[in-house]
């Protein structure tokens, strides 16, 4: 019997649901984890070599020994191969566990590093916009649609009639800009873009700060021999930015 038929078996014989695990490497995962939960049998097999599948008896005693070195019986979850030592303890982790696919949980090897890559996120934004817009529904006249197929009645447009948006500056809540359509021929679209050009043209001339750069700092900067981003060191011969003026202007939101 092939995996994708055990649903027909299931469907046969309402008194059984059956899962099934993988063998491959030494390590044993769930490859078939029955949908039919609360059945009056549930049957465990493994499959070997995707053509033989041997009865599982003890859960237990199979997988134990890919979790410890502990002769205790534990309790088993087959979606993800966690063990418990109390069945009371799995009942409360299948609440959760039966929301997701099944799928085995394997841990890092030891001494491996998980390393963070996306340093973007972990530089800090000088300057944030918050924007929202207002709008007019008005009704609109469609054909009637063919009840045979599928469709979508648009019976609203949606206009624009105002917007409102607020900067962040350094942490520094700027005042709000607040406008509304004053006739027909006022993109909303094109006034926004503008304010906020201005708006960000002002913050560039009056909010912005000189950064406070020592000659300790700068022979730091000089001699500086791994990223401050990122941590890692600089390698034999990379080439690294040391124009004071960009950098300046770069970091003049930083304090």
């Amino acid at each position: 019997m092939k995996l994708k038929d055990i649903k027909k078996f299931e469907q046969q014989n309402p008194q059984i649901s059956v899962n099934v695990l993988g063998y491959e490497d030494k390590k044993i995962f769930p490859l078939r984890i029955s949908e039919m939960a609360e059945r009056e049998h549930d049957v465990n097999l493994l499959l070997l070599e995707d053509k033989h599948f041997v009865l599982i008896n003890d859960l237990s005693r199979l997988l134990s020994h890919q979790m410890s070195n502990h002769k205790e019986k534990r309790f088993f979850c087959l979606r993800c191969l966690n063990s418990f030592t109390k069945k009371e303890v799995l009942d409360k982790h299948k609440e959760s566990c039966e929301k997701h696919d099944c799928v085995k949980l394997r841990m890092p090897e030891k001494c491996s590093i998980l390393e963070f890559k996306n340093f973007k996120h972990s530089v800090h934004v000088p300057i944030v916009a918050y924007a929202d817009f207002e709008c007019l529904t008005k009704p609109t006249e469609s054909c009637k649609p063919n009840l045979e197929h599928s469709y979508t009645e648009q019976y609203q447009k949606h206009e624009h009639s105002g917007f409102c948006f607020s900067i962040v500056c350094d942490g520094k809540k700027l005042k709000p800009v607040l406008y509304t359509k004053k006739s027909a021929d006022d993109i909303i679209g094109e006034k926004f873009c503008k304010h906020l050009k201005n708006e960000l043209d002002k913050v560039w001339t009056s909010e912005a700060k000189d950064m406070i750069f020592k000659e300790e700092d700068k022979a730091n900067f000089e001699t500086s021999t791994n990223c401050w981003i990122c941590q890692k060191d600089f390698e034999e011969g990379e080439i690294r930015v040391r124009d004071h003026c960009h950098f300046t202007r770069s970091l003049s939101f930083f304090k």
